[in-house]
């Protein structure tokens, strides 16, 4: 690209000039960025599920039993498993795909038990009293996003994180909530797999661009 229509790219991008911009799939300004030399360094989706209010719960309610009658318990964690959360994070943190648009701090023990001051409500999987798997969710404006979820990578592949997600949704439920959102690294296939197959549909994809060193 010769000089001058380098310029008239960048004029496009003057709202979009730091190393790392991150841009839905279908914005237009994703050639421009690659014509100036960004790199494609991540995707990511959004997916949610709509409930309405004649839907059969029955997916759900089989998820969470199908774990129960594997002998690993599944229920609502107060704070007082705290600590128990930080280590189960702890150890997963360096398994949680990376991109700039989903990438997840180390936890401490004021973060986490942070999540219960700011009414998350949290549901763990329970094996011989170890948390082996937990998920955390918020709710605002009628929405529910289930923000993270952590699953000891031994118990991984046994519908663990299905029956998390499930239980979650079973609980907002009663409180009348039926819209539920969550996301993703692209490279996270089992976490994608699991949301879709439980009535979620991926509605945004994202990029992640990086201008070279």
């Amino acid at each position: 690209m010769d000089l001058p229509a380098k310029r008239i790219v960048a004029d496009r991008l003057q709202t979009v000039n730091q190393d790392i911009q991150i841009l839905r799939d279908t914005d237009p300004r994703c050639a421009d960025l690659e014509a100036l030399g960004y790199a494609l360094v991540g995707e990511s989706w959004g997916a949610r599920l709509r409930l309405d209010e004649n839907e059969g719960l029955s997916l759900y309610s089989d998820a969470v039993n199908r774990v129960l009658e594997s002998g690993i318990d599944i229920q609502e964690l107060g704070v007082e498993w705290a600590d128990a959360l930080l280590e189960l994070e702890l150890i997963n943190n360096p398994d949680y795909p990376y991109t700039p648009a989903t990438s997840r701090a180390v936890p401490t023990e004021e973060s986490i038990r942070a999540l219960w001051r700011l009414e998350n409500r949290l549901f763990g999987a329970i094996s011989a009293g170890v948390l082996v798997g937990a998920i955390s969710t918020s709710g605002e404006a009628g929405i529910v996003e289930l923000d993270f979820a952590s699953i000891l990578r031994e118990y991984r592949g046994m519908g663990i994180g299905k029956a998390l997600v499930s239980a979650a949704i079973l609980s907002w439920i009663g409180t009348g909530i039926r819209i539920f959102a969550t996301g993703g690294a692209m490279t996270n296939e089992a976490s994608l797999g699991t949301v879709e197959s439980l009535g979620f549909n991926v509605e945004e994809r994202w990029r992640s661009y990086q201008l070279p060193m």
